[in-house]
């Protein structure tokens, strides 16, 4: 599977390199998000079909698991953005800044650019936006030692763009807690980045 995303991502460069020297960015867009969204769907409806599975997940153990990985995520993004300024040359408030994107790159880009600088939104975009496709990479190897470990680099990706592949790679009980961790994750990232530029 890593090899067939590898080739569909290199085709699709190689194409629009090729073939789009003004790529027709709204049609692209368009088709992308109507993609995404089947892709969602499909994933929700095979959630939704599964009744046993639900009833599972509502147990006050699993309950806070699922509250408890969207914590870890966001403890483990920050600690690592902390540590990171080390090496960067970023400010320790800079990186945590760009990390509390947590892998929401459309979003967290323009409030940083706006709020903050123009360069550090680009930094915040690119960012998020290598941690969704690198995630694309790791979910499936993280998989192999244990499903629930392949939730965290997604992000709040883990709800829409991530959840097919969460699912396929670690099974539909994950991928429950893997919406759940992208849901709740994305509803922090704007307090988060409120909190941090007020």
């Amino acid at each position: 599977m890593i090899y067939a995303l590898f080739a569909a991502i290199l085709a699709g460069m190689g194409g629009g390199y090729l073939f789009l020297a003004f790529p027709p960015k709204p049609l692209l867009d368009k088709i992308l998000m109507t993609a995404l969204d089947f892709m969602v769907l499909v994933a929700g409806i095979e959630i939704g079909s599964n009744r046993r599975l639900l009833r599972q997940i509502c147990t006050p153990k699993n309950l806070a698991l699922a509250l408890a990985l969207p914590c870890a995520t966001v403890v483990g993004s920050l600690g690592g953005a902390y540590l990171s300024s080390f090496i960067t040359g970023l400010s320790v408030y800079e990186s945590i800044l760009v990390a509390a994107g947590l892998g929401w790159y459309s979003l967290s880009s323009v409030v940083v650019s706006t709020m903050h600088s123009t360069e550090l939104g680009a930094i915040s975009f690119l960012s998020n936006m290598l941690r969704e496709v690198s995630s694309f990479v790791l979910i499936p190897l993280l998989a192999r030692w244990h499903g629930l470990l392949a939730i965290a680099p997604g992000g709040a990706g883990t709800m829409d763009s991530l959840l097919p592949l969460v699912i396929r790679a670690a099974g539909m009980n994950v991928g429950m807690f893997s919406f759940i961790n992208g849901l709740l994750l994305s509803l922090l990232v704007p307090v988060l980045l409120s909190l941090l530029l007020k």
